[in-house]
């Protein structure tokens, strides 16, 4: 989940991550090097063609013994003891990498992001308390799931599956924090975060398609039977800060619809508004998205969420109430 704000840090938001179901998660390769390259398979599945290697330095926390587990892209700090879920973590997020490069291709940063990733609740609890000040008593109403603060990321364990797809989902706000140098519609930046929470794991190796997540398309159809759904000019302009006190189906109803329109921009009548979608993100990578009000144009400083609705007519072509009708 995320929640917009001003921030004292190094970027203008934060993101919080709630998950709402034992949520399960996806996840793909990463590209150019051999050892990462994306593979696909005739049912869309992706994912890294082997497995990436993986630095294990001792590292605690309190008294609490853990590991830091080195990557390519990441260094993961994690109290966790259970032997399956330290094989595969790092590879859910190398693949995860791989997948965000393929979505929204940027220039690679040399520099590991952080990642915290406790074995209990308690643990991560306190780190909270210490390290994100003023801000800690919002984060800890998360009963499952976890935040990021600018490029790096703190969650806890909460199944295997969950756990992966919690990692998966921040770890896009994380990517777009590090490479982007304009700011995403919070809510769009939600909506792609959810496509890339379902993963599955043949031959020990993870795998994404980011048509498929059943925790979500579960969450749309309890709010259009609940009648909670947003309207999509309310919905584009909100973040996850507007719902976090709000009750659990309007959570819910805010991230299932989030991911539904990411979905929709990435593959509706035959991906027809994908190129849009690519240059959308292309643009905001490189801070030059359209935006009369300028403020999607840097990642730090107080955005205008009036800016949204003409961002999306402009790449997509048309009012935003064609497109509700879409």
């Amino acid at each position: 989940m995320k929640r917009q704000r001003e921030p004292r840090a190094r970027r203008p938001w934060i993101t919080l991550s709630i998950a709402l179901a034992a949520l399960t998660l996806s996840l793909v390769g990463c590209a150019a090097d051999p050892s990462t390259a994306a593979t696909k398979n005739h049912s869309g599945w992706t994912g890294p063609a082997a497995a990436s290697p993986v630095e294990t330095f001792k590292w605690q926390y309190n008294n609490s013994p853990g590991v830091v587990l080195q990557t390519a892209h990441y260094q993961i700090h994690t109290t966790i003891s259970d032997e399956d879920v330290l094989k595969r973590l790092p590879q859910v997020l190398e693949g995860a990498y791989g997948q965000y490069q393929d979505f929204a291709v940027t220039t690679p940063s040399s520099k590991p992001m952080k990642c915290y990733v406790f074995g209990k609740r308690g643990e991560w609890a306190d780190f909270t308390s210490k390290n994100t000040g003023t801000d800690a008593a919002i984060y800890l109403q998360i009963t499952r799931g976890g935040y990021c603060i600018g490029d790096w990321f703190v969650s806890y364990y909460v199944g295997d599956n969950a756990t992966f797809s919690v990692a998966a989902h921040e770890g896009w706000h994380q990517y777009v924090a590090r490479h982007f140098k304009g700011r995403l519609p919070p809510f769009l930046e939600e909506g792609t975060a959810c496509m890339f929470e379902q993963i599955k794991f043949p031959n020990q190796l993870p795998r994404w398609d980011l048509s498929v997540n059943p925790n979500r398309a579960h969450g749309l159809r309890n709010a259009v039977e609940g009648h909670v759904l947003f309207p999509l000019d309310k919905l584009v302009r909100m973040h996850a800060g507007d719902v976090v006190q709000l009750p659990g189906d309007k959570i819910e109803a805010f991230y299932a619809q989030n991911w539904a329109f990411a979905r929709f921009m990435w593959e509706y009548n035959d991906g027809v508004y994908r190129p849009a979608f690519k240059k959308l993100l292309a643009d905001t990578a490189a801070g030059s998205v359209y935006d009369p009000t300028g403020t999607l144009h840097r990642a730090q400083g107080a955005w205008a969420p009036q800016s949204v609705k003409p961002m999306l007519e402009h790449y997509l072509g048309k009012p935003l109430d064609e497109v509700e009708k879409e």
